[in-house]
């Protein structure tokens, strides 16, 4: 006899957000993130299927080094 336990369901792209919706968070558009990832330098992104989803945490990363590169350049 086995005991099963069900755990909480945690969606799998739960630290996840699509282009659009970080685009609303930046204030800027889709295209805009499209024009940084070509140019290497907006934040981390996957690809799953044809959506793309960038983590909060490769955010969060960037958004620093963007606040580190604006300190060095004043």
């Amino acid at each position: 006899m086995s005991i099963v336990t069900s755990l909480p369901s945690v969606p799998v792209l739960a630290d996840y957000v699509s282009r659009e919706e970080l685009a609303k968070e930046l204030k800027v558009t889709t295209r805009t993130l499209d024009k940084w990832a070509w140019l290497r330098n907006g934040p981390v992104k996957i690809k799953i299927g044809s959506r793309c989803y960038y983590h909060r945490a490769d955010v969060n990363a960037w958004i620093e080094a963007q606040r580190h590169r604006a300190q060095e350049a004043a």
